[in-house]
Order: C-alpha cells, then sequence, then structure tokens
C-alpha cells in the first residue's frame, strides 16, 4: 500500500472513482462535488493546505483504490477530522484502509501542531468504526439523528485519538 498526494495526471480518475455511485455502500454521506469545483481545488491549492487535505491510497500493483482526507470540521474545535473511501467494493476487506488511516494520522500528528483527530461513522457501518478502532481511535460519542441517509435520518458516532495515544510516525 502507497499513500501519497494526488497528481495532476490523477484527477480524471480520482474523480471518476469517487463518483460512481454504483459503487458505494449503504452508509455513503459524502456529496458528489461539481467537476469544475473538484479541478479547480487542485489547481488553486493542490488539495493540501491548513484546512484540507487529500491523499490516494494505491495498492502494491499501483493501482488507486481509495483516498483519505484530513479537514476542519469547526473553527473552534482543536485538530481534524478524517474521512475516508475505498472506491470499489472489490477492495474493501483487504487491510488497505487500516494501514492508511495508521499511517495518516501518524503523519498528520508529526506535520502539524494539533492535539486530536476524530472519525464520523453512522451508526451502524460495523466495517469504519472497526477500521477506526484497529488504529487506536476511541468511541466518544453519538449525534443522535444528525445526517439523513436513504430517506431517514441517522445517528452519528464519534470516535478521537489524542496525540499521545498514536503510534509515532515508522518509515
Amino acid at each position: 500500500m502507497c499513500l501519497r498526494t494526488v497528481w495532476e495526471s490523477d484527477l480524471e480518475l480520482i474523480y471518476r472513482l469517487m463518483t460512481d455511485v454504483s459503487e458505494k455502500g449503504e452508509y455513503w454521506l459524502m456529496d458528489i462535488p461539481a467537476e469544475p469545483a473538484f479541478r479547480r481545488g487542485f489547481v488553486e491549492r493542490g488539495f493540501w493546505h491548513d484546512s484540507f487535505g487529500r491523499m490516494v491510497i494505491q495498492n502494491n500493483a499501483g493501482n488507486m483504490v481509495g483516498e483519505i482526507i484530513y479537514f476542519r470540521n469547526a473553527d473552534y474545535r482543536a485538530g481534524y477530522e478524517l474521512g475516508y473511501q475505498i472506491f470499489k467494493r472489490e477492495d474493501r476487506g483487504k487491510g488497505y484502509m487500516s494501514e492508511a488511516l495508521a499511517l495518516f494520522s501518524a503523519f498528520l500528528f508529526e506535520s502539524k501542531p494539533i492535539p486530536r483527530l476524530q472519525v464520523t461513522v453512522v451508526a451502524g457501518n460495523e466495517a469504519s468504526r472497526s477500521v477506526a478502532e484497529r488504529c487506536g481511535y476511541r468511541y466518544e460519542g453519538t449525534l443522535r439523528q444528525a445526517a439523513f441517509l436513504a430517506g431517514k435520518y441517522v445517528d452519528l458516532e464519534i470516535l478521537g485519538l489524542l496525540r499521545e495515544d498514536c503510534p509515532p510516525l515508522s518509515v
């Protein structure tokens, strides 16, 4: 598995993969960005700045299998929220995301002056919650009826990781 920044030559493939609704699971909450806005995000800042960053996940064969992002979810909170997805169903359950999340978390703690990271998962999404817990994230609470999914409001679970609980980056 390789975790790297986005290259300009990746843009068409990433956009196609991240907007392929047929591959999304039952817990997918992400909005689909307009293609011009998506491309503008790369041109303006390369998908990497103080309040947002995106990296791609490649398998050992060099195929792009997913993405992981960080973002500020509120100006008054310390740290970042992370989001992640494996693009195709056939690539899920192979450990890519657990490895990527552990590496990305350690990298963020070593490169940014933040005390915490958090992940938000739809209640019932045991696969995503398990990924976070394998990487040291701990359940912190539930936001009741906080998101609209498949015609109804669903609960979101917050899992957090503190700087002192994250294993150091190993290269």
